[in-house]
């Protein structure tokens, strides 16, 4: 009997180290601001100088994005609660959806607005070559049509 348990023991504990094993290797790593700059340092080149002034300047907007990130999840859920009562319920507020549709166009926008004033503060902080190489870099690639 004991060397069964003693199996059955070791075994289960195999298991628990590769299941804390596997699950800590393949997390999402949340990144900092020193991660999201640090690409540019290396990428463009950058001087400590600019470095330093283009991580103040993320320093200083990140909190802001972020607070857009969690009020965009929040009217998500808001739209699944809107959806899931017009499917169960067959039913609509018109009124309130067209509310939450007004601060999600305002949410969107100041979102937009602040990312668009990040980058340009950002490629002013560049010389020429480098503020076309990052800019290079954000634009987005065009989507090729399958027709």
């Amino acid at each position: 009997m004991k060397p069964t348990l003693f199996i059955l023991l070791l075994g289960l504990l195999a298991g628990l180290a590769a299941h804390v094993g596997w699950y800590h290797w393949r997390r999402a790593a949340v990144p900092g601001n020193d991660d999201v700059v640090s690409w540019m340092k290396t990428d463009l080149q950058l001087t400590e100088e600019q470095f330093d002034r283009i991580h103040a300047l993320h320093d200083r907007t990140g909190p802001q994005l972020r607070e857009f990130a969690a009020q965009a999840a929040r009217m998500r859920a808001e739209f699944e609660a809107f959806e899931r009562v017009r499917r169960t319920e067959g039913r609509v507020d018109f009124l309130a959806f067209a509310r939450c549709l007004e601060m999600w166009r305002r949410i969107d926008r100041d979102w937009s607005d602040t990312t668009r004033e990040l980058i340009a503060a950002t490629a002013g902080e560049l010389t020429p070559d480098q503020r076309a190489r990052y800019l290079t870099r954000l634009t987005p690639a065009p989507t090729r049509s399958v027709n």
